[in-house]
């Protein structure tokens, strides 16, 4: 009964209901892939898409196991049902010899129908003990003809309920293949998100090793030409400083995949112009190594800001320039990950997190 009932509902549940989820989580899949496949500038969006494509992945391949424990325990039903209606088929078997065999002694003996003759050298009593022995001879007959019967009637039921549950088992099938196949897209998606991450991180580390390489250079550039004196205040923030470019962060200052980013990364397209976020003293404009084309702004008060990587460079060492002014076109020279601008804002020659003195 349990099993009818298990059966039952799984009968029960919408056909189209498996399909439905399995085409809404492939459509979500291809428009995950087109979003992975625009991420080229920002690798939390990029770690945004694997996490969503990796929890996609488990919910699914916990869906899959589930469905394969479920066809294994029908596996074993069908099983214990084909069992039973073979115990069936032998019980009718046995009981159809007994029958063969009394309709072939019966037909030995002949149609007496339980009617024997009394002659002079029978009692009454040995006639009617043996019209007794008949009469129960009968009902014998008669319990294995309705026994035979019931076991048909049971092997047809059981093997209705067996090809019920071959038939579920199918169904089944087909949704494990569908699952299976899903889940191996889920799995090449995951892999391309995470090749994506991993080129990201690499190329996030070798940027960083090569402007760590320069920070000693920098720093001593910093030290012989800044003018040290009172801070100007006022401007477009507190400091004094102003947003060199307008663009999304891609790649904040602090820690970042096990090195650390002694700047902020802006947005750009190659040859977006860029403004001295402040106004200063040209101290370097050059070749920089890691850094690429880069311009150095001593600000005084021992503040300077660096921007690298540009395409072009629009001043030289010793110029003034004003805030806002052009010192330089976006590019992605140097160990660069793309075209963007590397900006910083150093305190004595220290780095410091550029976002708290910008608007």
């Amino acid at each position: 009964m349990a099993f009818v009932a298990a059966l039952s509902l799984l009968t029960s549940l919408p056909a189209s209901a498996t399909h439905d989820d399995l085409a809404r989580t492939r459509s979500d899949l291809r428009a995950t892939r087109a979003r992975l496949a625009s991420v080229v500038a920002d690798d939390q969006a990029v770690l945004a898409v694997l996490n969503e494509v990796t929890a996609k992945l488990q919910t699914h391949q916990a869906t899959l196991n589930a469905a394969q424990a479920e066809l294994a325990k029908i596996n074993l039903q069908i099983k214990a049902e084909e069992r039973r209606l073979a115990a069936l088929a032998a019980r009718r078997r046995a009981r159809q010899a007994v029958i063969d065999a009394r309709v072939r002694a019966m037909y030995i003996s002949g149609p007496t129908n339980g009617i024997m003759p009394v002659g002079t050298d029978q009692s009454l009593d040995v006639y009617l003990g043996r019209a007794g022995v008949l009469e129960y001879v009968a009902q014998f007959d008669q319990q294995l003809l309705e026994d035979v019967a019931m076991l048909r009637h049971e092997s047809l039921k059981a093997a209705e309920a067996l090809r019920r549950q071959r038939d579920v088992a199918a169904k089944k099938r087909d949704e494990i293949a569908e699952r299976v196949e899903l889940v191996r897209e889920l799995v090449a998606t995951q892999h391309a998100a995470h090749e994506k991450l991993s080129s990201r991180i690499q190329g996030f580390r070798s940027e960083i090793e090569a402007l760590e390489r320069e920070q000693s250079r920098i720093e001593a550039i910093i030290r012989q030409r800044s003018t040290l004196g009172s801070v100007t205040t006022g401007g477009s923030s507190s400091y004094g400083f102003a947003w060199p470019i307008r663009g999304l962060i891609t790649s904040p200052y602090g820690p970042r995949w096990g090195g650390v980013h002694t700047g902020m990364d802006i947005d750009c397209r190659t040859g977006d112009p860029i403004g001295a976020s402040k106004a200063g003293r040209v101290i370097e404009a050059g070749w920089g190594g890691g850094y690429g084309n880069m311009v150095i702004i001593d600000h005084g008060g021992g503040y300077a800001t660096l921007y690298a990587h540009m395409s072009r460079l629009y001043v030289g060492g010793g110029t003034s320039v004003s805030q806002h002014q052009k010192v330089g076109a976006c590019g992605t020279t140097g160990n660069s990950t793309g075209d963007h601008l590397h900006f910083e804002i150093r305190v004595n020659g220290q780095h410091r997190d550029p976002r708290p003195y910008l608007p």
